[in-house]
Parts: C-alpha cells; sequence; structure tokens
C-alpha cells in the first residue's frame, strides 16, 4: 500500500447503478481475460434479476473520495433445501486495487459476516485455494469430468423440449424461466407426466491446439437423472455442434464415458448448507458464461 494510500478514507458500502461504468472499469483491470462488454452485459443482467427480500443487487465496494479501489460481486438467490427457503450468495470476481490490498481482507470479511446465507465460491484460482479456505470455506467439489455424451444410448421414453409457457406449472418454472432469459439453454425432460429442467451454458475445452465445444451443466435436478438421460442431451447438443457435456464432479463419473481432471473446476462453500453437485444456478457461470 502507497503511503498516500494509508493516509486516505477508505470505506465499504453497497454498489449501486451509478458506480457500474466504475465497476466495469475495474472487473477488467483484476481480470484481464475478459472483455470489458461481457462485464457490462453481466451487471445489466444483474441489475434486472429479481432478488430475495433485503439482498444487495450488486455487492460491495471500497470507495475512497469517490473513486472505487475494490469490488466484490454478490450474486443473491433462494433455494429450497429440506423443505424450506434457504439463503446462497456466490461471492464472485473480489478484486482490490494494488495499493489498497491491506483492506482486501477485512473487505472481505464484511461481505461474509452474513451468518444464516450460504456463501458460495465456485471459479478460485488455484492460487487462491489457501486463502479462500483460510476465508473458512469449505472443498464441496474436486474438479470437472468431461463427458462424451452422445456415446452413451438415448434413454426411451425421454422427450427434449425447450422451455416455454407449457412448462409454467413446474416448481422451478420461475428459475428455468430466468437462466433462459440471462442466455442460457435449458431444456425440459418429458417423461410422460414427470417433468425436469436442466441449464447449460456454452464452454470451450482448451487442450492443446484444438479448443471444442462443450455445453457446461449448470443446473440439474439430481446428477442421477442427469447421467441416465445423457444419451439424449449429447445427440441434441451435437445437433448443435456442442457434443460433449462438462460437469462438476469429484471424480469419474460412473455410467459416462469421458476424462476426470482436478487442475480446474475446484469449488467452495461456507455456511448451513453444502450446495449439491451440479448446481450452479444463480452463480457467475450463469451470468457471465463460463
Amino acid at each position: 500500500m502507497k503511503p498516500a494510500a494509508a493516509r486516505e478514507r477508505v470505506r465499504c458500502r453497497l454498489i449501486t447503478e451509478n458506480d457500474l461504468d466504475a465497476v466495469a472499469d475495474l472487473l477488467c483491470e483484476g481480470f484481464s481475460g475478459r472483455a470489458r462488454q461481457s462485464w457490462v452485459d453481466g451487471l445489466g443482467a444483474m441489475q434486472r434479476r429479481e432478488l430475495p427480500a433485503g439482498a444487495p443487487r450488486f455487492g460491495l465496494c471500497l470507495d475512497t473520495g469517490g473513486k472505487l479501489v475494490g469490488v466484490i460481486l454478490l450474486i443473491a438467490s433462494s433455494r429450497i433445501v429440506d423443505g424450506a427457503a434457504a439463503a446462497f450468495t456466490n461471492v464472485a470476481s473480489w478484486y482490490v486495487n494494488t495499493d489498497y490490498r491491506a483492506y482486501a481482507q477485512l473487505f472481505v470479511s464484511i461481505a461474509l459476516r452474513n451468518k444464516v446465507t450460504t456463501f458460495t465460491n465456485v471459479s478460485p484460482a488455484p492460487h487462491t485455494w489457501p486463502i479462500v479456505e483460510n476465508q473458512g470455506y469449505t472443498k464441496y467439489c474436486n474438479g470437472l469430468f468431461f463427458a462424451a455424451a452422445a456415446l452413451n444410448a438415448p434413454a426411451p421414453g425421454v422427450r427434449l423440449e425447450l422451455l416455454s409457457d407449457s412448462h409454467a406449472a413446474m416448481p422451478d418454472f420461475g428459475m428455468l424461466q430466468r437462466h433462459r432469459d440471462m442466455g442460457c439453454s435449458v431444456l425440459v425432460s418429458r417423461e410422460g407426466e414427470d417433468l425436469s429442467g436442466f441449464v447449460f451454458r456454452p464452454y470451450r475445452i482448451r487442450s492443446g491446439k484444438i479448443t471444442l465445444p462443450a455445453m457446461f451443466v449448470l443446473h440439474a435436478p439430481d446428477r442421477a437423472q442427469l447421467v441416465r438421460i445423457a444419451g439424449n442431451l449429447g445427440r441434441h447438443f451435437m445437433w448443435k455442434a456442442a457434443p460433449f457435456l462438462v460437469m462438476d464432479a469429484d471424480g469419474p463419473v460412473e455410467g459416462l464415458h469421458g476424462i476426470y481432471t482436478e487442475a480446474r473446476g475446484r469449488k467452495y462453500f461456507r455456511g448451513p448448507h453444502r450446495p449439491a453437485l451440479c448446481d450452479l444456478a444463480d452463480t457467475e457461470y450463469a451470468i457471465f458464461g463460463v
């Protein structure tokens, strides 16, 4: 921290709509691999999405004399856990300007002070894993499984449909509709009278010189059901030139052909409810892409 920074008054406050341009600039400074327009589009999606009562719209910032020098995006949502509503918050894109790093730990401790909410960190860089664990997070996912789903035989009697108003009676229709409106691919599997919703985002498998298209599983009712209809899903996305499914995993997934890696995909939570694998609804992946 520079001497001048030590003398300045730094305060933590909620991000407002008037801050969004400055937030996008700061995120570009901290995460050079993502285009500014991607941040602008994602912040716009956060601006429009429905929120649980009392939840912050965007998150928190560090402000010194009207200049933003730190940001934590907080993506709040409500889920049903054991029959009751539970609060979840995805902590995304945490960055503090180099001159103000002395405030970073206090900044994140303020963001995490709610003891009722379950916080998730779903994209920690490997060099931050010890830091995340020191912040009280527990690992709940070790890596990713890359499945050649089209190699599975399709499950008989399953029909895949694009989400529409005809599915409005589904208990999770609001969540599915919200993700469709954010640009996710949302499919409903129909087996007789039973309907189940699945959410995906395009993903690029970067290995060697060839980049392969895939679909990342953001939400499945449960992974066993995902595996059972993987052949149906693989054929659907194969026609869209994305023949691979990428999913959270703690090891090779029984019943699927593919490759497991722990080089990426580690995820953490902090709070009362351990998240399920393959449930990344209402996280940065849904809003900003994978």
